[in-house]
């Protein structure tokens, strides 16, 4: 039962998210629609900006709030890079500059910027690409970009459903983010489908320090065993043996992967998607990795943009699941080799109450992994997102989450969330550019 401090800490965001919802149904409901025209230019919004009718730059600011358990905090829930890492602060800011040299040549250029731990601003270069379609069929691209892998692994944090990461592609593609730099293959088949190969070298993360440190201070703990007498050496052989594990930062990709994902409408109904994806390459252990995955969307009474999900209208609903599992060779930390598996699922539905507001609510769960001393974990959210201008530019979610998991019990979350979006187009089939 959630406790009665967050419950007092929640009822104030979910009053204010709730009146928020209410207002824009009712400006809704009392004004005409939103109507953009083309060629006019808002420089406040950045509705139409473009440089040189080719550039067409965005930006995309979000802040978040959590209230928590007593002795917890935004850390001990955050999975990526791109989860709150702080109780309260600026978790997202994205630069988007898109090319567009009359559709036969596209590309990106990102910028992600956050505060960090302890409030720390941190920045980095996410992407660089370019593509070249040959024809309506075949294209072809290169630079810096992320992989396509399902439904979700290819999103901007201001294009997620919820505030946080799948728990499964925070476990099993390199942390949500599986960024590669080299080329790209995009083959668009009948019924809307598109296959994608990419093949690359595996933009460094830097996560791996902890586990380094780790590693180094097992050595010089395995140093000074090494002046015991042998009887001793024998009984911490043993002791070492049974508490043999792995860093599992490492299974992920690190040096190069080969990925492929194709995402198909269904011939007897359109309105369902499906998804399946797979990728391979050399993990930090300097051994394989091979990932797979597949996913399902029904949507009922919505439209897809193609921006990675429906125009949420009113009455508009989505179901969307995913499955990802992964094999990894591996290597103990005594050089013993070793072999796992893991795997978990995302189930989500989404319902638009209005053209600008919309419920959500997600199960997430992610196996354990024993060699690794992981537990397996369930997380269930439910989120309420709602758009509260007219051109749909400032959105509020408010979000829950209960998180299930043997070492930390039951935990129950709460977080208001505020994105500010400059340029690109509103609403929530927000795509970027044009």
């Amino acid at each position: 039962m959630i406790t009665s401090r967050l419950f007092r800490t929640l009822s104030p965001a979910l009053i204010m998210v709730s009146a928020l919802g209410a207002a824009a149904l009712a400006q809704e409901s009392s004004e005409e629609a939103f109507v953009y025209n083309v060629g006019e230019r808002n420089y406040l919004t950045g509705e139409g900006v473009d440089l040189g009718g080719f550039l067409f730059p965005s930006m995309y600011v979000q802040g978040v709030g959590g209230d928590f358990e007593p002795g917890a905090g935004a850390g001990d829930f955050s999975t990526t890079g791109h989860d709150p890492q702080n109780d309260w602060g600026i978790s997202d800011l994205h630069l988007h500059l898109d090319f567009d040299f009359g559709g036969k040549v596209t590309g990106t250029v990102t910028g992600f910027g956050h505060q960090g731990e302890d409030h720390v601003w941190e920045a980095e270069f996410e992407e660089a690409y370019l593509h070249w379609r040959i024809n309506d069929t075949l294209s072809v691209g290169g630079g810096q970009f992320r992989n396509a892998f399902g439904f979700q692994s290819d999103l901007h944090p201001h294009d997620w459903s919820f505030v946080n990461q799948n728990l499964i592609n925070s476990r099993m593609v390199n942390e949500g983010e599986l960024i590669s730099q080299g080329g790209e293959i995009l083959v668009r088949t009948p019924s809307s489908g598109l296959l994608t190969f990419g093949l690359g070298g595996i933009r460094s993360h830097g996560a791996h320090a902890h586990g380094e440190e780790e590693g180094e201070h097992g050595e010089e703990h395995g140093d000074e065993e090494a002046g015991h007498d042998e009887h001793e050496e024998e009984e911490d052989h043993h002791d070492e043996h049974e508490s043999e594990h792995l860093e599992i930062d490492d299974a992920g990709f690190e040096s190069w992967a080969l990925t492929t994902d194709y995402r198909f409408r269904m011939p007897s109904d359109d309105s369902n998607t499906g998804s399946v994806s797979l990728g391979v390459g050399e993990n930090g252990f300097g051994r394989n990795s091979t990932i797979f995955g597949a996913g399902f969307r029904k949507v009922w009474n919505g439209h897809d943009h193609g921006f990675g999900g429906p125009d949420f209208c009113s009455g508009a609903t989505m179901w969307q699941s995913e499955v990802i599992g992964r094999n990894v060779d591996a290597f103990l930390e005594d050089g013993d080799e070793a072999t796992f598996t893991d795997y978990g699922f995302s189930n989500s539905l989404h319902h638009g109450l209005s053209d600008r507001v919309t419920a959500s609510l997600r199960h997430d769960w992610v196996s354990a992994v024993e060699i690794a001393e992981l537990n397996d974990r369930h997380r269930l959210s439910a989120a309420l997102t709602a758009f509260v201008d007219p051109q749909q530019r400032i959105r509020a979610r408010l979000q829950y989450d209960y998180t299930i998991e043997d070492t930390i019990g039951s935990e129950h979350v709460a977080w208001l969330q505020i994105q500010l979006q400059w340029g690109g187009t509103g609403g929530s089939h927000a795509g970027h550019g044009h």
